[in-house]
């Protein structure tokens, strides 16, 4: 029997496992929130993508709200790389937006950035698969809308998706033609990072919020210190010279 077979006969085992699960119970059942995306930082470039986007969310907000007055963005900067970067970013993407921008926080609304990042188990994305567009038509039958003549080359013809889908076996297979053979490389390569950032920016006019916008994405565990680290702290110690029996200083 082979491998799509037995996938069939699987997937008519687990309906009827289905069909037979109890109608009542103690607890809820936990359920999964639906298949989301999520932005994966990987390059100073990507602040500035995000910046901007910032930028044109704040812009959309603030435009009939300024009442003649500039925005300001602190920079206080001893922050982590990427929140320092990012402020700096923020500041060319409002600029670029057409707002008026101040050097200086006087007589201008401040946009208040906060940052915060979190860290999660590294393996709760275990046995997580993204099927794409796997669809079981019938026991032993499976289809990939994705798969046609366009989507393989211009000459190809249905064939070669027929010759694709019999090349696959498993649903894991699936999951990898729908995301890569068939070039959308929308996904980002490498493990679910486990950081997690929260991005926030905000504008107060006195003490009412006119406007405030909040992002999540992910930060590349092996870039930890862009995102985790502070720059440390020095301080300047005056060292005074010996005081040895042969310094007149010391005993004045």
């Amino acid at each position: 029997m082979n491998r799509l077979a037995k996938s069939g006969i699987a997937i008519a085992l687990a309906g009827m496992m289905i069909g037979c699960a109890p109608r009542y119970a103690d607890v809820p059942a936990p359920t999964r929130f639906e298949n989301t995306k999520q932005d994966k930082l990987q390059a100073a470039e990507h602040w500035h993508k995000i910046a901007e986007h910032f930028a044109s969310q704040l812009a959309t907000d603030l435009r009939d709200k300024l009442g003649g007055r500039a925005i300001h963005v602190p920079l206080p900067g001893g922050e982590q790389p990427f929140v320092d970067g990012f402020r700096e970013l923020l500041t060319t993407a409002l600029v670029a937006q057409g707002l008026p921008v101040s050097t200086e926080p006087r007589n201008a609304l401040s946009v208040d950035v906060r940052y915060s990042i979190y860290r999660f188990q590294p393996d709760r994305a275990k046995n997580t698969y993204y099927y794409g567009d796997a669809t079981a038509v019938t026991a032993g039958l499976w289809a990939i809308g994705a798969v046609a003549a366009s989507n393989i080359s211009p000459n190809a013809g249905v064939s070669a998706g027929v010759k694709t889908l019999a090349s696959v076996a498993g649903i894991e297979g699936f999951a990898w033609v729908s995301q890569e053979a068939m070039g959308r490389g929308q996904y980002a390569s490498g493990p679910v990072p486990r950081s997690e950032i929260l991005l926030t920016a905000s504008v107060a006019d006195g003490s009412r919020i006119v406007s405030r916008r909040s992002n999540i994405y992910y930060a590349v565990d092996e870039d930890k210190d862009l995102y985790w680290t502070r720059p440390a702290r020095t301080h300047t110690i005056p060292v005074m010279g010996d005081c040895g029996e042969r310094s007149k200083l010391c005993a004045r």
